[in-house]
């Protein structure tokens, strides 16, 4: 389930008009069709309550927006067929959602080349956060092709063109692959190898060689090793921790200790695909049971179905979900 935070400059209110027959075809009832926006709308907050004249809605900026527009369609739907059912809510909730995504809910962002148009409500969520949040660690949790990485890198450009942090520094462990010849630099996490090449995919397309070779120039960018971290403060940066389910206790230890002052981190991972020697303990998982609870960081977790690279990864991703819970089961029998 995915975890909710202030995502929007502020929570609203508002009425939405609909005749009396309309309200009651969809909102009587807790299973009726039209609870199915309240659940269309997550990660965001929104709480639909039927009234004589229409509904009100509350919940968060962005909520009660899809909202309104899904129920303005709805109701146009009723007027001529006179019936409504989940599929018809859900289908037109799904569409209003794309067209905001696509516009209203696109981001236009100082230091990137285009548009960064997000997929889901739940990438927009995260970004937000990003952007916007004032506190200084927030974690992007689920699936690989989710699009933590894209984002993360996304927003840290953004607030270093903005001037809101003076650099941003990117991490990720190094993964011991099979067959590797281990040599003191990879041991130690010190040297930068090919395990970083998705980064500067990333960074490709969101602003270009050139301009990453500008950045880096000027120090405004710095792609580090994660041993390379060690004994360091970064103040005033954006930090990003990716691939942090493949972290050490002691490892991920050292690394959110490097915040610093007025700095931001963000740590993305999933923790249920870690890399790990058998019975290595991961840091994320770690870290994310000893600050469950608390107010220290911001948790965002994405699902398999926001996978965004292909249909069928999404399906796949399931099935091993389900696979892994099983093996557990068994286990533990």
């Amino acid at each position: 389930m995915n975890s909710h935070f202030a995502v929007t400059p502020a929570a609203r209110s508002r009425h939405a008009a609909l005749p009396q027959r309309h309200v009651e075809l969809l909102f009587a009832g807790s299973d009726a069709p039209g609870r199915r926006i309240e659940l269309a709308v997550r990660p965001y907050h929104l709480q639909i309550t039927a009234q004589p004249d229409g509904v009100q809605l509350a919940g968060d900026e962005v909520a009660t927006m899809l909202a309104e527009k899904a129920l303005e369609r709805v109701s146009a739907a009723l007027r001529t067929t006179g019936r409504v059912d989940e599929a018809l809510v859900r289908d037109t909730v799904s569409s209003v959602i794309q067209v905001a995504l696509t516009h209203e809910l696109a981001f236009r962002l100082t230091g990137l080349r285009n548009p960064l148009r997000p997929v889901s409500l739940s990438q927009v969520a995260f970004m937000n956060a990003m952007l916007r949040a004032d506190r200084p660690l927030i974690f992007g949790i689920g699936p690989t092709g989710t699009g933590k990485t894209h984002l993360a890198i996304a927003a840290g450009l953004n607030l270093v063109a903005e001037a809101k942090f003076k650099s941003m520094i990117i991490t990720r462990p190094h993964v011991r692959m099979e067959g590797e010849i281990m040599t003191p630099e990879l041991r130690a996490e010190t040297v930068y190898d090919e395990q970083f090449t998705p980064i500067q995919d990333v960074l490709r397309d969101l602003i270009g060689r050139e301009e990453i070779r500008r950045l880096t120039d000027q120090g405004l960018i710095e792609i580090m090793p994660l041993g390379r971290m060690r004994g360091r403060t970064f103040n005033e940066s954006f930090i990003l921790v990716d691939e942090a389910q493949n972290m050490t206790v002691r490892k991920m230890r050292m690394a959110v200790t490097r915040l610093g002052r007025a700095s931001r981190m963000v740590v993305t991972g999933d923790p249920e695909q870690t890399d790990l020697p058998d019975g290595e303990t991961s840091g994320l998982t770690h870290l994310l049971r000893l600050i469950g609870g608390s107010d220290i960081a911001m948790v965002h977790r994405f699902e398999n179905k926001e996978i965004i690279r292909n249909d069928l990864v999404a399906r796949i991703e399931a099935l091993y979900s389900q696979d892994d819970g099983e093996d557990r089961r068994l286990a533990v029998a």
